[in-house]
């Protein structure tokens, strides 16, 4: 994984010791390295980042992990790691990384329930592996992440709107989307753009705090 390749992914303070991890795949202790985030939080795109410039190859659990390794030249991915994978399988593809000098990326949820194998052997594994976690999102992040969501649903955010809702709201991926999903569903279908702070007070209503601390004076409805 490269420079080039790190930038296509936004770093900022809250994902920055994960990228770094990235970078370094080639001197991973034992071989293998967990990426764990919070929903939303763009841990699947970033493995994928990595496994283009590891040229990695993506196992869905659809052949034997020593085959899948073989394939792979030594350099997997397993995105949804903690998803009702065969925890002996991924026991072998950790075993084969530190054997025979691989790289496998282990990716998983992180929050309130985290990943919590039953196995032992395998939780011991993780253990030791180094981890890189993706946490909520700073504000540069957040602002990123806000014109992305609009972005997906046609959707344009003015400065003006983006720099008030980073200022106010709750800095969590899911609060992101619930705010543009509110958006989308509060606003006319065509001439949404750009979208004012006026229209964005009006549609997310209680849903950001401090509503009164900012000056309306862009008339109702302006956007």
């Amino acid at each position: 994984m490269g420079e080039r390749d790190v930038r296509t992914h936004v770093v900022s303070q809250s994902n920055r010791a994960a990228c770094d991890l990235l970078l370094g795949w080639q001197a991973w202790p034992g071989g293998a390295a967990v990426l764990a985030g919070p929903a939303g939080s763009g841990r699947s795109h970033l493995a994928q980042v990595w496994a283009q410039a590891a040229r990695a190859l993506a196992w869905q659990g659809d052949v034997a992990p020593a085959e899948m390794f073989q394939r792979a030249q030594g350099r997997v991915l397993v995105d949804d790691a903690d998803q009702g994978r065969d925890e002996e399988d991924l026991i072998r593809l950790f075993d084969l990384a530190r054997s025979h000098g691989g790289a496998v990326l282990f990716v998983a949820l992180d929050g309130p329930r985290p990943w919590l194998p039953r196995v032992p052997d395998l939780r011991s594994r993780l253990a030791a592996a180094p981890r890189g976690l993706l946490h909520e999102p700073d504000p540069r992040l957040l602002e990123v992440v806000l014109r992305r969501l609009c972005r997906d649903r046609f959707l344009e955010l003015s400065d003006e709107a983006v720099a008030y809702l980073v200022a106010r709201m709750e800095r969590s991926f899911a609060a992101a989307r619930r705010l543009v999903d509110a958006l989308d569903a509060g606003l006319p279908r065509g001439g949404r753009h750009p979208i004012k702070v006026a229209t964005v007070r009006r549609v997310v209503g209680d849903m950001v705090t401090g509503l009164g601390a900012y000056a309306d004076d862009e008339g109702d409805g302006a956007l």
